[in-house]
């Protein structure tokens, strides 16, 4: 079997809506029909993207995405979607974006209209004001009128207030649908950012990527059991099953097939309806364990599924049964906010039983549920694929993106204004897998006195930021700015605080040094700004710090899905100075691995289950440079741990030390 790489998801939120205003404007087309005793076309694992294995030995008992799915609200079609005016005193996300970039400016006749709140009294008029939806920008008026309240409204006109009977809108429908995607595949926003005069915050910023998801593309598995009108009921036989073969959903062999392959194996996260009834709540779906999968015997199948007889009755060609329990973990939505919502707050688990019907070669080929899962179970599975266009009229996702973007990049900090500044070449193209890679020089003249502070300003394009080590040297001090941090992430940005440079004289050549040190990806030396704070005195001669390798044992064998993994032990007899570790692991799944170091009574993480299906680890990770930072004596042994959490993929720590300089 061939594994992918795959490159580079408050107060609780009670609902989840996953169908709009118009039921034929969701996103997700001809979700009916597909679901049987077994699957067929319809319900198939194939109609996913990508290869798959199906036999069940091969499949790994636990995984997670790599990729952070992040929490958000999902704009409710009653409050007007991404048309609400969430933060007071302040315009709705659509409204921003239309003063932005649609050259739609509010009047102040405009900003004293009111909008309609069916929560409230809802007299037109007199409680809320048509005019308001009149004299907004295109976006705006798209989303109220095609996706936010305009039904409602309507209702609210035609009765003079409020309607006798229900209002059209029900509470449950917004933008979960594009909300899931959006939160599966593009970067989440981290702080507000002002362009053309518009400040939007965290909350305008997911609204906007979210709407522009409103008609993602996706690969479907299984179907809508939509039983009527508003009717939840799903009608059952003796047995509980759904007499509706419409409702009776996605089957358990199929989730199965994806979540092992997909979180497994891949690391790569997607999207269920997690309710099996006339509601739709799509959720993403970020990791799961397998807590028992036993193979049973016919009795066994039978007295789970309530049945009698000497076969099975939903599968003639299932020639193993197995029992399983399954727990999957799936974002829930938050609120609205001005920063990101912690995603772990927001983090749910759902546990299923079901049998596994596997044919005589040992694959996966159907399955029934069992116990509570009959009733409570995933509907319909989905994987979303990334936009290249935005669905909604007048509202640009590349404009988006680079907001987010913005959002995204770190502060500046201003420098004084005697600092002592100077640009460094760009433009250049990084080799690959060279560990000598590329110079680029910063010149500083004119400077007195002795180097205070050394900051890095650095912005690198790479599909792979692990791969990378940067550098920076100046009279014969060399120190790291970024040491292959950052797994499978795209690219290196921000503002970096150097040590090491304090006493030297500032004048002359500053040296960046960038290396890829692994294969397959690439990228470039965009820019970068070196910035010196200077303080009086007379420059010193720094003398090179002495370095010291304490080697541990190689060669020794990583144990396939075990709690224990393999230690390794090295003894440092250095009694002083900065520690960094090394360590070759050879593996043919680095996403299955966790790697610690320990010494004394306290415990390091250097790496932990990130980079997928990729070959190989090469860490140098220097434990200054952690948040727990070690200081004081290195002396004494060091315990290098290697766990792997999955099976199938197996390896060994090739080699590893301690290096201590000083």
């Amino acid at each position: 079997m061939t594994r992918k790489t795959v490159p580079f998801i408050l107060a609780l939120a009670t609902a989840c809506a996953a169908a709009p205003a118009d039921p034929g404007d969701k996103g997700l087309d001809d979700v009916t029909g597909g679901k049987e005793d077994r699957w067929d076309w319809r319900g198939s694992p194939e109609r996913f993207d990508g290869e798959f294995d199906y036999h069940l030995e091969d499949l790994p008992l636990g995984g997670t995405a790599e990729r952070e799915s992040w929490a958000s609200t999902y704009w409710p079609t009653y409050e007007d979607s991404i048309n609400a005016r969430w933060t007071s005193g302040e315009l709705s996300p659509a409204q921003k974006y239309d003063q932005a970039f649609n050259g739609w400016m509010p009047t102040d006749e405009f900003l004293a209209l009111r909008p309609f709140d069916r929560s409230r009294a809802v007299t037109p008029g007199e409680d809320w004001d048509t005019e308001y939806y009149e004299q907004q920008g295109p976006l705006a008026s798209h989303i109220s009128n095609s996706m936010g309240n305009g039904r409602d409204r309507q209702m609210a006109i035609d009765a003079g207030g409020r309607p006798e009977g229900d209002w059209d809108v029900e509470t449950w429908w917004g933008l979960c649908h594009a909300w899931v995607p959006a939160a599966l595949l593009e970067d989440r926003p981290q702080r507000s950012v002002t362009y053309n005069g518009v400040e939007f915050h965290v909350g305008d910023l997911e609204a906007l990527l979210i709407a522009a998801y409103n008609r993602a593309p996706a690969d479907m598995i299984g179907g809508r059991c939509n039983v009527g009108s508003g009717d939840t009921e799903v009608e059952r036989d003796e047995h509980g099953r759904a007499v509706d073969v419409e409702c009776r959903d996605s089957n358990p062999g199929a989730l199965h097939v994806i979540v092992t392959n997909y979180l497994g194996m891949q690391s790569r996260g997607f999207a269920f309806d997690k309710t099996a009834d006339y509601e739709v709540w799509n959720q993403p779906v970020i990791g799961y364990e397998v807590t028992k999968q036993e193979e049973i015997d016919l009795a066994r199948a039978n007295e789970l599924l309530g049945l009698t007889g000497d076969s099975y009755a939903y599968n003639d060609d299932a020639a193993f049964l197995y029992e399983v329990g399954l727990s999957v973990k799936w974002v829930t939505e938050s609120s609205a906010s001005k920063t990101p919502a912690n995603t772990n707050r927001y983090t749910r688990t759902s546990r299923y039983t079901y049998i596994l019907e596997v044919d005589a070669d040992g694959k996966i080929i159907g399955g029934e549920w069992t116990g509570s899962s009959r009733n409570d179970h995933p509907d319909f599975l989905w994987n979303p694929r990334r936009l290249t266009r935005s669905s909604v009229p007048n509202l640009d996702i590349d404009d988006v993106r680079m907001l987010v973007e913005m959002s995204r990049a770190p502060e500046v900090p201003v420098s004084p204004a005697d600092a002592l500044v100077a640009e460094g070449q760009g433009g250049i193209a990084i080799p690959d897998n060279e560990s000598m890679g590329i110079q680029s020089v910063a010149t500083i003249t004119g400077g007195t006195g002795v180097v205070s502070s050394v900051g890095v300003d650095l912005t690198i394009t790479h599909t792979y930021a692990g791969d990378l080590l940067v550098e920076l040297e100046h009279g014969g001090v060399r120190r790291t700015v970024h040491n292959r941090e950052g797994g499978s992430d795209d690219d290196v940005r921000g503002h970096f605080d150097l040590v090491g440079f304090e006493g030297v004289d500032p004048n002359g050549a500053w040296t960046l040094h960038v290396s890829d040190n692994a294969g397959q990806d690439l990228g470039t030396l965009e820019r970068w700004t070196l910035t010196l704070g200077t303080e009086d005195g007379t420059p010193v001669t720094p003398t090179e710090p002495t370095t010291e390798r304490f080697p541990g044992e190689g060669g020794v064998d990583i144990p396939d899905n075990d709690p224990n993994g393999a230690a390794s032990v090295a003894t440092v007899t250095a009694t002083e100075g900065t520690v960094t570790i090394e360590a070759a692991i050879t593996h043919t799944y680095v996403g299955d691995l966790e790697v610690t170091v320990a010494h004394g009574d306290r415990t390091w993480t250097l790496h932990s289950r990130e980079g997928g299906g990729d070959d190989d680890l090469s860490l140098s990770v220097p434990l200054d440079a952690t948040g727990d930072a070690f200081e004081g004596d290195p002396s004494g042994e060091w315990v290098l741990t290697v766990v792997d959490n999955a099976n199938i993929d197996t390896g060994s720590i090739a080699s590893w030390a301690v290096v201590v300089t000083h």
